[in-house]
């Protein structure tokens, strides 16, 4: 949650980025938790109201910054890595090495 709020301190994590997260839909008439990408429309303190991507209903829904998994394509510590405002991941190691 840490790296999010530095990402959104240095404005990379802003409105209109395309988040990944959990949800809960009906199907059926039962709820069923989906992943699904998530267009941000307000960013908060501690969480962001977002809109599904590709879906007509327009229906809102409250994300924390916790249950985010990617912020447009890649995990929010790789992404800050990438701007210097976290520690480098395993991943940049082995691409270096190869």
């Amino acid at each position: 949650m840490e790296i999010i709020k530095k990402l959104k301190d240095h404005k990379i994590f802003k409105e209109n980025s395309i988040v990944k997260s959990t949800i809960e839909k009906a199907w059926m008439g039962d709820p069923v938790e989906v992943e699904a990408h998530l267009i941000v429309q307000t960013l908060k303190d501690n969480y962001c109201i977002c809109e599904e991507y590709l879906e007509a209903t327009k229906k809102t829904y409250k994300i924390r910054y916790v249950d985010i998994t990617t912020i447009d394509g890649m995990n929010p510590q790789e992404l800050a890595a990438v701007y210097g405002l976290a520690p480098k991941t395993e991943r940049f190691n082995k691409r270096r090495n190869l």
